[in-house]
């Protein structure tokens, strides 16, 4: 297993830089490499100002101007293939943590155990929903050993996402075609200590192994035991 997917025995201080770029990276981790994503957030939350000033400035900035920022500020390139629709969504976001949170993602979840809360407060933030949500408080127990720590496991679900589905649906763990909810609940009875744990591998597979289009059934690690639906 690699060390990042590893639960730590320590509980992080998240600075409010920090916690801005974890935000933003959670909204930008779809439909692209994660890499980007993340990479992305840290650029955009530089670019910005200072992180006391971050969501104000972006609920102040021209619409044309941040739209235009979205597209070429990638060094030229765009953030993210749905530049249009951060170049939206992302003020609402904004103006959603000066409202409830006062500028500071933070209160969102320190000091807090109830992983459930916490994802549903996330899952409010325009641009991240259920399925991202997940995959925020995952990071947040398991690299930060927030709300919780490792006592949060049990609690904590896959993030259901294309590669995942792909792997779980052709592995006979679900029903074709599965809902989220479907899958979240097969990866609750493969693994109820550490539900979450079957997330790295699946993606994993999912894209090394188990593609869309051509499998490389032979070389997987699933392979002997796959039916390859």
């Amino acid at each position: 297993m690699d060390d990042w997917v590893k639960p730590v025995d320590f509980t992080a201080k998240m600075r409010l830089g920090t916690a801005n770029e974890f935000l933003l990276g959670v909204m930008l981790d779809r439909a692209i490499l994660a890499d980007k994503a993340w990479d992305s957030a840290e650029w955009i939350c530089d670019s910005l100002g200072e992180p006391d000033a971050f969501w104000s400035n972006l609920v102040k900035m021209d619409r044309k101007a941040l739209k235009g920022f979205m597209r070429y500020g990638y060094g030229g390139k765009s953030f993210h293939r749905y530049y249009k629709t951060f170049a939206e969504l992302l003020p609402l976001a904004a103006e959603h943590i000066l409202e409830n949170y006062e500028g500071d993602p933070r209160r969102i979840w320190n000091s807090k155990r109830d992983v459930k809360a916490v994802r549903d407060e996330l899952d409010a933030v325009p641009g991240i929903g259920q399925a991202l949500a997940n995959m925020a408080v995952l990071i947040l127990a398991r690299n930060y050993g927030l709300l919780g720590g490792k006592e949060a496991l049990k609690e904590l679900d896959i993030k259901p996402d294309i590669q995942v589905r792909r792997v779980f649906e052709r592995s006979g763990l679900v029903i074709r075609p599965a809902s989220d909810q479907a899958l979240i609940d097969a990866a609750k009875k493969l693994a109820p200590d550490f539900p979450a744990s079957l997330d790295a591998p699946a993606w994993e597979i999912g894209r090394t192994f188990c593609k869309p289009k051509v499998a490389d059934c032979d070389n997987c690690p699933l392979g002997e035991v796959c039916p390859r639906l």
